[in-house]
């Protein structure tokens, strides 16, 4: 338990459920937390097959200007906040074993 709450993959994941929560109440009426701070959901929306895909999932009501977001958005801001995390988590172990190396 003490390995999970020091993963980053752990606190990456809390953060995009806080996002999430966050679009849901009408405080990223824009999306712009959502996707546009994603570099990867960013250039998902910004191609036209990309945006047509994760659009067509479920629509879900929420307090935006469109008053709707499809399920993809979401399940696509936690999956690239757990790859975030994994690739931090993968620094953080390579660097320790350098530095066990060393000594």
């Amino acid at each position: 338990m003490k390995k999970l709450f020091k993963s980053f993959a752990f606190w990456f994941v809390i953060l995009a459920i806080l996002e999430i929560y966050m679009h849901q109440v009408g405080q990223d009426s824009k999306s712009i937390v959502l996707i546009y701070l994603n570099p990867i959901l960013r250039i998902i929306s910004r191609s036209d097959t990309g945006r047509s895909f994760m659009n067509s999932g479920l629509q879900i009501s929420s307090r935006t200007i469109m008053g709707y977001i499809s399920i993809y958005w979401y399940i696509g801001s936690i999956v690239t906040f757990i790859v975030y995390g994994l690739i931090l988590d993968g620094f953080r172990y390579a660097l320790k074993c350098i530095s066990n190396r060393a000594k």
